[in-house]
């Protein structure tokens, strides 16, 4: 699935539980199982296809959130209430709009 932030195209593509680690390694080091990865030079958020729709649903939420946060240059901030509160505040609409779009081609291919 494609969307659009800031004027920029985002993908989303899911992986099998093994791909998600190759990748994770690739980009950490680190080798463990992941639900969901941003990564953000190809614009692309990486969900797990392994685990249940409604985790799918949670990690997509927590990894457009990564992207909310690169788009538009709040990754410099301190992570105080008050920034995570103004950040919850400004992405809320989008983040919803993109879950939808997501749900609704699931259900499509289902």
């Amino acid at each position: 699935m494609e969307f659009k932030i800031n004027n920029d195209n985002w993908q989303i593509k899911e992986l099998n539980k093994e791909k998600m680690r190759e990748l994770w390694n690739e980009i950490t080091g680190e080798d463990t199982c992941v639900f969901g990865l941003t990564v953000k030079t190809s614009q692309i958020i990486f969900l797990n296809s392994d685990i249940c729709k409604q985790q799918k649903i949670k990690t997509l939420k927590h990894e457009l959130a990564h992207c909310y946060i690169w788009e538009y240059g709040l990754y410099y901030a301190n992570e105080d209430e008050e920034t995570v509160c103004e950040i919850v505040a400004k992405s809320n609409d989008f983040i919803n709009e993109v879950v939808e779009k997501y749900k609704k081609a699931i259900e499509e291919s289902e």
